[in-house]
C-alpha cells in the first residue's frame, strides 16, 4: 500500500521544488511497511509535515517563502491596503482586489484554495505520527514524546489555519481511510478553538525551551511557540468576527442575519478577552523568568527579519523556502523573493509595493499623528498642529517609515533610489521606472524584506526568516485583549501590567534615549484600539498580520473596499535637483461583507453533503 494513496478527506494536488528534500516527500513513496519500521525513515516522514505549513504545500510555482506567492507570486500583503502588486502581475492581483475571487486562475488561487487542502494533507500526517509512532522499533520514549508533542502542536497549527479562514471547520484527530464515514459536518467555531488548545497544552509537556534546542532542530515547535499559538487562538476567539452576529448580503442578493455560532453575551466575550489575556502574559512571564524572548533594540529592528535566524525576538520562524532541521540556511546573492523590494533598476522582477495608505499610517517622530482622515477627493485632512508637508511627507515620521518603505532619494546599495519621472519630459525617469512592466506602481519600494546584502552579482550570504511568532506580537496580544476586558489602564489581571504600559513599550522601542517619547494618548477603550491597530499595522506589515486583523474585527468592507493611493514623484529641477509629489489614486478595490469568511472548495461541498457552505458564496 502506497502511503499517500489512502483516500482522504480532499482530493491532494502536489506542487514541489525540485531541489528541496523535504518538499519532495520522499515518505510518499514508501510502503507502510518501511516506514513504520525504520526510525529513520519515520523521522522523514514526520519531518515531511514542515513543508505544508503556511504555503500550502510550498506555494504557488515553487515560490514558497512565507506568502510571498499567495496571489500570482506576489506576497499577500498585497491584498491588504498596505500594499500593491506591481504591474506584471496586477492583473491577477486586480481581479483578487476587486473582489473576483472566484474568476482567479488557478494558479493565483493559492491563497484560496491550498489553505484547506494543504492543511488537511499536513493534519492526516499529524495524525499517522501519533497513531503510528509507539509501534516504531528504536526509539526511545524520549523520542516518542517528542514526535507525538510536535505532531499535537502542527495538528492545531493547521486548524487554526482553518478556522481563521473559514470559520469552524471538522477537527480531525484520527488518519482517515476509505472505509472511514467522510461526510464530515463543521464543528462549532468555540468547538474547534478548545480542541486546538487542549492539543497544545498536551503538547508543551514534552517541548523543548527555546535556549534549550539545537541548531539542528531549530524549526521545530517548543514551549513558547506552543504558548504563542495558544494565545493567539484565544485572542483570535475572542474577536468581534467571532463573537458577534452580523448581516451579510447574500451572492443571490437580500441579506441574512449569519451567526457564526450563537452570538455571546457580554460577560461571555469578556471573559473570552480576559483568557486571551491571561495567555498572552503567561507567555511573557515565561518569557522574563526564563530569559526566552526579548525585543531586539533600535539598533537591531531588521535583523529580526533578514539576520540571526535564532534571534531573541523570534518565537516560531522557517528560514527560507527550502526548510532544513540541518541549521539555519542562508541565501547568497540575488534571490527570486526580494522581489518583494526589489525593481528592475535594482536588478529584481515585480514586487509587492507599500501604498500611501500605509504611509500616511505612520506618525509623526513624537507620536502626533499628521493625517486625520481625507477630503472627499482623496486628498489628506492635514493636522495642523504637526510639521507634517506633503512634499516632504517622509520627514520626521516614526523611524519605521524608513525601515519599512524605501522612497525617492533614499541612499540604497551605494546609490539613491530613484522613482520619478521627468517634469518637463516625462519620457525621462528614474532607473526605478524605466521598466514596462515591473516598476513601483505605488512610488515606494519595500525595504523591510529586502537585505541591502542581496544585490545583483553579490556573493554574500544572508539570512531570511519567515516568522509566525514574535516577541512583539505577544505583547501587542496582551495590550488588546486588556484593553477590552478592562480598558487602557485598567489592572485586572494585578500583574501590575496594563494595556498602554504594553502598547508603549513596542511604540517606544527605537527611541532608546527617551523612552516614553511617544507614549499613546488615548483615553478611552475605542480610542485606544485605533493606535492599537494602527499599531500593528505598521509593525507587522508584510508580515501577513493585516488581513486577519481587519477581518476579525469585521471591517473588511471599508478598510479593504476603498481606494487605494499612490505618490507620482516629478523631478522638477536637475540642479539644483528638486521634485514635485502628487498623490493619485491606483484603484477603488472591492470587499463584500461576505468575504470576511472564505468560500470552502466547492469540490469539497460536493463530496459531502453534510459540509456546509459559509453564507453568500
Amino acid at each position: 500500500m502506497i502511503i499517500y494513496s489512502i483516500v482522504t478527506l480532499i482530493s491532494f494536488t502536489f506542487f514541489s521544488c525540485e531541489d528541496d528534500f523535504l518538499d519532495k516527500r520522499e515518505s510518499d513513496i514508501l510502503t507502510s511497511e518501511q516506514v513504520f519500521t525504520d526510525p529513520v525513515l519515520f523521522q522523514k516522514f514526520h519531518n515531511d509535515i514542515y513543508t505544508y505549513l503556511h504555503y500550502w504545500p510550498g506555494d504557488w510555482a515553487c515560490q514558497s517563502f512565507g506568502g510571498l506567492g499567495r496571489i500570482a507570486y506576489s506576497s499577500f500583503e498585497g491584498a491588504s491596503d498596505l500594499a500593491e502588486a506591481s504591474r506584471s502581475v496586477a492583473g491577477t492581483n486586480a481581479s483578487f482586489n476587486l473582489g473576483n475571487w472566484s474568476q482567479l486562475a488557478f494558479g493565483a488561487k493559492v491563497e484560496l484554495i491550498w489553505p484547506w487542502e494543504g492543511a488537511y494533507a499536513g493534519i492526516r500526517r499529524c495524525n499517522v505520527v501519533l497513531e503510528k509512532v509507539d509501534s516504531v522499533p528504536g526509539l526511545s520514549t524520549d523520542d516518542i514524546d517528542g514526535f507525538k508533542s510536535e505532531a499535537l502542536f502542527l495538528r492545531a497549527f493547521f486548524h487554526f489555519e482553518l478556522i481563521k479562514r473559514y470559520g469552524g471547520v471538522p477537527y480531525v484527530t484520527k488518519s482517515l481511510t476509505e472505509k472511514d464515514n467522510l461526510n464530515f459536518v463543521r464543528e462549532p467555531y468555540d468547538t474547534c478553538v478548545a480542541k486546538i488548545v487542549n492539543d497544545l497544552d498536551a503538547s508543551i509537556k514534552h517541548l523543548p525551551m527555546a535556549s534549550a534546542q539545537n541548531n539542528s532542530d531549530f524549526g521545530r515547535p517548543t514551549i513558547g511557540a506552543a504558548m504563542a499559538l495558544k494565545a493567539k487562538t484565544l485572542l483570535y476567539a475572542a474577536s468581534p468576527l467571532n463573537t458577534e452576529p452580523y448581516a451579510i448580503s447574500s451572492g443571490s442578493g437580500g441579506s441574512d442575519l449569519f451567526f457564526i455560532e450563537e452570538p455571546n453575551t457580554e460577560a461571555e466575550t469578556t471573559q473570552k478577552w480576559i483568557d486571551a489575556a491571561q495567555a498572552a502574559y503567561e507567555l511573557i512571564e515565561y518569557a522574563e523568568v526564563n530569559s526566552q524572548y526579548q525585543l531586539l533594540d533600535s539598533a537591531h529592528y531588521l535583523d529580526i527579519f533578514h539576520g540571526d535566524a535564532k534571534n531573541s525576538e523570534v518565537i516560531y520562524s522557517r528560514v527560507d523556502g527550502s526548510f532544513s532541521f540541518s541549521g539555519a540556511k542562508a541565501f547568497t546573492g540575488w534571490i527570486s523573493f526580494a522581489d518583494v523590494g526589489a525593481s528592475k533598476g535594482y536588478g529584481g522582477s515585480a514586487g509587492t509595493y507599500p501604498t500611501q495608505n500605509l504611509i500616511d499610517m505612520y506618525e509623526m517622530a513624537d507620536g502626533s499623528i499628521p493625517i486625520l482622515g481625507y477630503n472627499g477627493d482623496g486628498s489628506p485632512i492635514i493636522n495642523s498642529s504637526t510639521t507634517y508637508n506633503d512634499q516632504q511627507m517622509w520627514e520626521n515620521r516614526d523611524p519605521r517609515l524608513k525601515l519599512t518603505a524605501l522612497c525617492n532619494q533614499d541612499m540604497w546599495q551605494d546609490r539613491p533610489v530613484e522613482i520619478w519621472f521627468d517634469k518637463s519630459n516625462p519620457t525621462i525617469s528614474g532607473s526605478e521606472m524605466k521598466d514596462a512592466q515591473d516598476y513601483t506602481t505605488t512610488g515606494y519600494l519595500c525595504r523591510k524584506m529586502w537585505p541591502e546584502e542581496l544585490r545583483q552579482g553579490s556573493t554574500a550570504s544572508v539570512y531570511m526568516n519567515w516568522i509566525w511568532f514574535r516577541y512583539a506580537d505577544v505583547i501587542l496580544w496582551y495590550a488588546e485583549a486588556m484593553n477590552h476586558a478592562f480598558g487602557p489602564d485598567g489592572d485586572g489581571l494585578g500583574n501590575g501590567v496594563t494595556a498602554r504600559m504594553s502598547l508603549n513599550k513596542i511604540r517606544n522601542r527605537l527611541n532608546p534615549s527617551n523612552p516614553h517619547y511617544r507614549d499613546v494618548s488615548a483615553s478611552t477603550k475605542e480610542e485606544f484600539l485605533e493606535r492599537l491597530l494602527n499599531e500593528r499595522a505598521i509593525e507587522f506589515v508584510y508580515e501577513e498580520q493585516r488581513w486577519w486583523d481587519i477581518i476579525r474585527y469585521k471591517r473588511g468592507v471599508e478598510t479593504f473596499g476603498v481606494p487605494i493611493y499612490g505618490v507620482r514623484i516629478y523631478r522638477t529641477s536637475k540642479n539644483p535637483l528638486s521634485f514635485e509629489i502628487t498623490r493619485r489614486k491606483l484603484e477603488t478595490r472591492v470587499f463584500k461583507d461576505y468575504m470576511h469568511k472564505y468560500a470552502i472548495p466547492y469540490s469539497e461541498i460536493e463530496k459531502s453533503s453534510d459540509l456546509k457552505q459559509n453564507p453568500g458564496w
